[in-house]
C-alpha cells in the first residue's frame, strides 16, 4: 500500500479528545530489525546504524509500496 491509514503499526496524532489530529500526521511503529550480515563482513561505523525516519501522513502517499503494511483487523 502507498497509504498508511489502516496499518496496523500507524500510530496517528490525535487531539485532547482523543480524534484524529486534522493535520493527518502520526509515526510509523513497525519495529524493525537490521538484518544480520555474514560473519566475513562488518560495519564500517563508529556508532551502530539505526533507522531514521518513520513520519507518516495519512493525506499523503508514499512515493512507494510499503513492504511493512498489515492491515488492521477491522478494517
Amino acid at each position: 500500500m502507498k497509504n498508511c491509514t489502516h496499518c496496523k503499526h500507524a500510530e496517528w496524532h490525535r487531539t485532547a479528545a482523543g480524534k484524529l489530529h486534522p493535520s493527518g500526521d502520526g509515526l510509523c511503529m513497525c519495529p524493525w530489525k537490521m538484518p544480520p550480515i555474514p560473519a566475513s563482513m562488518y560495519w564500517v561505523s563508529i556508532i551502530e546504524p539505526k533507522p531514521c525516519g518513520g513520519a507518516i501522513n495519512r493525506k499523503q502517499e508514499l512515493k512507494d509500496h510499503c513492504v511493512y503494511f498489515s492491515r488492521r483487523e477491522g478494517t
